[in-house]
């Protein structure tokens, strides 16, 4: 399914020319549109992805934030850079929100899901998604999405390692990182390891402060991916961006290390951040992506001049 929409036009014309200093990202998107110098020519919307749309009334009012999933059952997002890239190393911040209000007969009022990713990926087009449901939007195609690397959030009480039988027990939000080689054999199973790659690898449970409404409906989240190629090192911070969430700030969540065994790290792809829904739901909104290569320091805050919204 592609419903891929390039967002190009006059926008391109605002983008900010001239040299840039060490410290300026390779890529650095506001997707809100507030700053004319970060406008988001660079990307294709697929699937559900769109422009989000509230409600004035009885009037839809588009608000410029990319929605990903609105909390419906069997949707699958993704946003991809036109351009791909290859870095030695580098950190990908998105702020991020994730609200749980199902929208629907038949679906799940009880529990969230899936789930979603920030990604690196050598798709062979911008234009492209994986499935819905436990496919986030990023697994389920081989063929157009062969290799990736991701730091993934799951939030389906049965992807949990704590407790698989319900998400009443406010252990359903989990983090874990992806290695994903199609060429090699190590693909969606969830018993990836640092040896060998695949999914789920790393995964950990999130702490108490992001559970129970903590992350999910708590608002407005910076994150933080960290990959060296050469070390073969991936980790995860979050910080609150809200007055009722600021009290998290990067807060390491998760790390992982690969083996020289697992798929390399070093491939030219695109950035990206998918999410997908199948029998429960959730929403993500995007309001801005930044990337810096080489990769800054784990937990260091986004430069003022590029925070964005």
């Amino acid at each position: 399914m592609h419903q891929g929409r390039y967002i190009f036009g006059a926008v391109l014309a605002l983008v900010a020319p001239g040299a840039m200093a060490a410290t300026t990202p390779v890529l650095s998107t506001d997707f809100t549109l507030a700053d004319p110098a970060r406008v988001p020519s660079n990307w294709t919307l697929n699937g559900s992805a769109k422009f989000d749309v509230t409600f004035n009334g009885a009037t839809p009012v588009v608000q410029p934030i990319v929605s990903l999933t609105q909390n419906r059952n069997g949707q699958l997002g993704a946003i991809w850079t036109n351009d791909t890239y290859t870095l030695p190393s580098f950190t990908m911040y998105a702020d991020i929100n994730v609200d749980f209000h199902p929208v629907g007969a038949g679906v799940s009022a009880e529990c969230p899901a899936d789930g979603f990713a920030l990604a690196f990926a050598n798709s062979t087009t911008p234009n492209t998604n994986g499935s819905s449901g436990g496919g986030i939007g990023l697994y389920g195609n081989d063929a157009e999405i062969p290799q990736f690397m991701a730091a993934e959030v799951n939030t389906w009480y049965g992807n949990s390692i704590d407790d698989t039988s319900t998400c009443t027990t406010g252990k359903n939000v989990t983090f874990e990182f992806s290695n994903i080689d199609s060429s090699t054999g190590t693909g969606r199973s969830m018993g990836g390891t640092p040896e060998a790659g695949g999914a789920f690898v790393g995964q950990v449970t999130a702490p108490d402060s992001l559970q129970n409404g903590g992350f999910i409906n708590g608002g407005w989240f910076r994150l933080q991916w960290d990959v060296d190629t050469a070390s073969r090192k991936m980790d995860l911070y979050i910080t609150g961006l809200d007055d009722t969430n600021n009290k998290i700030q990067n807060l390491k969540v998760a790390e992982v290390t690969f083996a020289a065994s697992a798929p390399p790290l070093n491939f030219k792809g695109r950035f990206g951040l998918t999410s997908g829904t199948g029998g429960g739901t959730e929403g993500l909104r995007v309001r801005q992506v930044v990337v810096f290569s080489p990769a800054v320091p784990g937990g260091t805050a986004l430069p003022s001049a590029t925070a964005g919204p």
